[in-house]
């Protein structure tokens, strides 16, 4: 910054930090478990069995976040993905016909309950293109 007669000119100063649009490929193929694993240690440099246990200690953090004490809501970094605990309210016990059979169709109520809502944020929309 700049300092003219008590005040502040920005000057123009390139942004080195903002990083750069990586080209990820499409994959064609639903992977299985033990391939995703496979392809994350091929990529990092690490052994499978250590990529399991990041998971394995990601899930115990989610879990702790999400009990009936926790935070209740966790963002996984990088990844763009908000996991929150909502209550859900108790609904009625309601009749209905069904459009197929014509007949009468009791839905039965439900008590009010803990559940979960995984919500993307902007960086996973904006992958979606």
């Amino acid at each position: 910054m700049a300092r003219t007669k008590g005040s502040v000119v920005a000057t123009k100063m390139e942004d080195t930090s903002a990083e750069k649009k990586i080209r990820i490929a499409a994959i064609k193929d639903r992977q299985t478990r033990m391939e995703i694993l496979q392809m994350i240690s091929d990529k990092t440099g690490l052994k499978r069995v250590d990529v399991e246990s990041v998971f394995s200690e990601l899930s115990q953090l989610v879990k702790g976040h999400l009990k009936k004490r926790g935070s209740g809501e966790f963002m996984i970094p990088k990844l763009g993905l908000k996991i929150k605990r909502v209550r859900r309210k108790p609904t009625k016990k309601r009749v209905m016909i069904s459009p197929l059979t014509g007949q009468e169709v009791v839905i039965p109520a439900k008590p009010a309950r803990d559940d979960i809502k995984l919500i993307a944020l902007k960086t996973l929309k904006e992958s979606v293109d």
